[in-house]
C-alpha cells in the first residue's frame, strides 16, 4: 500500500503533468489546454468560451442573451465553428455555424497569480468575412501572453446574420425595436460585458482592458471607443488600439434595400411594401436553413452587387442617423494608439463606400474623387479646385477614410485630455492595408522576409505590449499634437541607416483636402441641387399660373367661342363655288 503522503505527491505530480487547466466561471467550469514553459510561466488557452446563448431559432436576428450555466466540466481545448461568413458558394465552409458566439482567451500562470492587463481583439473582414478562430496560437502566446497580457478574441455575427435591417418607420421600429440595428455591435458589447465580469477568473484585470481592432475591426473600435452610450463611465474598457481603421459606416437606405432584397429572394417577402408585415417575414427567415441564407447572401453579392459589409450609424453606440462630428465631441476620455500603413487600399473596392465624414452627397463626392484618381482630371462643372496638390492626395477614397478618420478621431480624443499616439508603417518593400498584420497578429507574412522586417517585427510587438500595460508605447514617443500632426514613421533600413523616427504632418495634405475642398464640393453639390429644384419648381409655378390665368377664367371660354365663330365665317367667305371661279381676262 502506498503511504498517504506519497499518494498525495503522486497525484499532484500527475496534475502538474496534465495538459489541461481548469477555470471556474459564473456559468460553470472550463477545461483549457496548457503550453508548458521552462520558466514555469506556463501558458493556457481557453477556446470556445460561451459569452452569449447560441443565436439559433428565435434568437436569429435578435439581441445576444446571457449564456446558460452548465454542470460538470466544459471542454475549452478546441475552437468553435466560425461565424457564417462570405465564401465561394461552390465550396461552402463546413466548419461555419450560427452557433459561434464564443470568446477565445489566452493567459499564463503569472497572470493567474497577479492579474494582467487584457486585450480584446476584434477581427476585420468587411463585417461579412474572416473569423475569431483564424489566428495562430503560438504568435499570440509569444507576443502577448509572454509579456504578461491576457489576449482575447470574441466572435460576432457577420453579413446578413449580423446586419439585417428593415428601416425605422413607425411600424418596423415599434415591432422590431433594437433588432432593427446591427447585431454585430451588440455582440461586441456583450463580449465586453463578459470580459468585465469573468476575465479575473482567467488571470485578467477588468480595470485594465484595451480594445483593439484592425480594418473594419478598427471601425468597430471607433464605434465602441468613442461612444457616449456604451460605456460612459469607462468600466468595460479603458484604452483603445485602432489599426488601419476606416471609421466609415454604411448607408441606412442600402441596408434596408439589401435586407428587403434577400428576404424577397428567399421567398419570405412578396415585394409589395404597402403590404409589408414584419412578423411573418422574420418568422420565415428564422425557420430557413442557415446555409441557404448564406448561399443567397453570397449570390446577391457576386451577381447583384448587393451586400452586408458595413454597420450603420445607430444603436447601441449612437443615435440613429446622427452626425459623426457630434459623435466625436462627446467621447469619454481614453488613452488611444492609432496606426496606419503607407498605402492602405491600393486595389479597387467593388462595394459602395460608407460615411466617414458628415457629407450630404457622399456617393457623388466619392465618385468625383475616384474620377480624379482614375483620369487625373481637374475638370468639373460643379466645383473648381483653386489649389494644386502633390500626387500624395490621389489615392482611393477608402484610403482617405483611414487617414482622415485617424486624424479626426485622434484630435477628438486629444480634446478630452487623453494621451494619444499615432504611427504609420512605411516598411519596404511595400506597406499596404494588411501587410502589417504579420507584426501584430501573425498573418500575411511575406514569402521573402528581410532581416530589416524582423527588426521591425520585434519593435512593433514591444510598443503594442508597452501601450497595453503602461498606456504609453515608449517613453521617447511624444503624444499626438493635432496642430503638428506628429507621428512615428515605422521603417527600418540598416544599409541606409533608417530607423523609426518622429515626423510631423501626418497625411496633412489629404486630410485637409477632404476636410476643406471635398467638404466644399459637397456643399456646392447641395447648392446646385437646391437651385435645380428651385428652377424646376419655378417652371411648375409658372405653368400653374398660366393655367390659372387662362383656363380658370370665364372670359377665356367666351374669347375661344368668338375666335371659333370668326374663323368659321372667314373660311366661308374665302371659299367660293366652282362656277364663280376666275376666268382669264383674254379669251382665245
Amino acid at each position: 500500500m502506498i503511504p498517504r503522503t506519497q499518494f498525495v505527491c503522486l497525484l499532484l505530480s500527475l496534475i502538474e503533468l496534465s495538459d489541461s487547466k481548469l477555470v471556474k466561471t459564473s456559468y460553470g467550469t472550463l477545461e483549457g489546454s496548457t503550453v508548458w514553459s521552462e520558466d514555469k510561466n506556463h501558458k493556457y488557452t481557453f477556446k470556445s468560451v460561451p459569452f452569449a446563448k447560441p443565436p439559433l431559432g428565435k434568437l436569429r436576428f435578435a439581441l445576444p442573451e446571457v449564456p446558460d450555466t452548465w454542470h460538470g466540466i466544459r471542454d475549452a481545448s478546441n475552437y468553435s465553428a466560425a461565424c457564417m461568413s462570405k465564401q465561394s458558394k461552390r465550396r461552402p465552409n463546413e466548419v461555419a455555424s450560427e452557433d459561434c458566439l464564443y470568446i477565445n482567451i489566452f493567459s499564463s500562470e503569472r497572470c493567474l497569480v497577479k492579474k494582467c492587463p487584457v486585450i480584446v481583439y476584434y477581427h476585420g473582414g468587411a463585417f461579412h468575412s474572416n473569423s475569431a478562430v483564424m489566428f495562430p496560437d503560438d504568435f499570440i502566446l509569444e507576443r502577448y501572453v509572454s509579456e504578461d497580457i491576457v489576449f482575447t478574441i470574441p466572435a460576432f455575427r457577420l453579413g446578413v446574420f449580423g446586419q439585417l435591417y428593415f428601416g425605422r418607420n413607425n411600424q418596423l421600429k415599434e415591432n422590431l425595436l433594437h433588432s432593427t440595428y446591427s447585431h454585430s455591435i451588440f455582440d461586441a458589447v456583450r463580449a465586453l460585458e463578459y470580459v468585465n465580469t469573468e476575465i479575473a477568473n482567467f488571470g485578467g484585470d477588468p480595470n485594465r482592458v484595451t480594445i483593439m481592432g484592425h480594418s473594419t475591426g478598427g471601425t468597430m473600435i471607433d464605434a465602441l471607443g468613442f461612444s457616449q452610450l456604451i460605456d460612459p463611465e469607462i468600466k468595460l474598457f479603458q484604452q483603445i488600439i485602432g489599426l488601419s481603421a476606416p471609421g466609415d459606416f454604411g448607408y441606412e437606405e442600402l441596408a434596408v434595400e439589401s435586407s428587403l432584397f434577400i428576404s424577397k429572394k428567399l421567398g419570405c417577402f412578396s415585394g409589395n411594401l404597402m403590404d409589408f408585415d414584419l412578423a411573418p417575414v422574420l418568422n420565415c427567415m428564422r425557420n430557413m436553413n442557415a446555409i441557404d441564407i448564406l448561399k443567397m447572401q453570397i449570390q446577391m453579392t457576386e451577381e447583384d452587387g448587393m451586400n452586408f459589409t458595413r454597420i450603420i450609424k445607430g444603436a447601441p453606440f449612437m443615435e440613429l442617423g446622427g452626425k459623426l462630428s457630434e459623435f466625436k465631441k462627446t467621447t469619454p476620455s481614453r488613452s488611444l494608439l492609432f496606426g496606419t500603413t503607407e498605402h492602405e487600399f491600393v486595389f479597387a473596392d467593388p462595394y459602395i463606400a460608407g460615411h466617414f465624414l458628415d457629407l450630404e452627397n457622399p456617393t457623388a463626392v466619392y465618385k468625383y474623387f475616384d474620377n480624379i484618381v482614375m483620369n487625373q482630371s481637374w475638370s468639373c462643372i460643379v466645383f473648381t479646385f483653386k489649389n494644386t496638390f502633390s500626387a500624395g492626395i490621389f489615392m482611393k477614397h477608402d484610403s482617405a477614410a483611414v487617414f482622415v478618420s485617424t486624424a479626426t478621431y485622434s484630435e477628438a480624443m486629444v480634446n478630452t485630455g487623453a494621451d494619444v499616439f499615432v504611427f504609420e508603417t512605411t516598411q519596404k518593400p511595400f506597406s499596404a492595408h494588411v501587410t502589417d498584420m504579420q507584426y501584430f497578429i501573425g498573418l500575411h507574412r511575406e514569402v521573402v522576409h528581410y532581416p530589416d522586417m524582423d527588426l521591425l517585427d520585434y519593435f512593433y510587438s514591444k510598443f503594442l505590449a508597452n501601450f497595453t500595460k503602461y498606456g504609453c508605447p515608449s517613453p521617447l514617443w511624444p503624444k499626438y499634437d493635432p496642430v503638428r500632426m506628429n507621428y512615428l514613421k515605422l521603417e527600418i533600413d540598416t544599409e541606409l541607416g533608417i530607423t523609426p523616427k518622429m515626423e510631423d504632418n501626418f497625411n496633412r495634405k489629404i486630410v485637409e483636402f477632404w476636410l476643406n475642398d471635398m467638404v466644399q464640393l459637397d456643399r456646392n453639390i447641395s447648392e446646385q441641387k437646391t437651385k435645380t429644384i428651385g428652377s424646376e419648381r419655378s417652371k411648375e409655378l409658372q405653368l400653374s399660373n398660366e393655367n390659372f390665368r387662362l383656363y380658370k377664367q370665364r372670359w377665356f371660354y367666351a374669347a375661344t367661342i368668338i375666335f371659333c365663330v370668326m374663323f368659321f365665317m372667314l373660311f366661308k367667305l374665302l371659299k367660293k363655288p366652282k362656277s364663280d371661279e376666275c376666268k382669264p381676262l383674254i379669251s382665245h
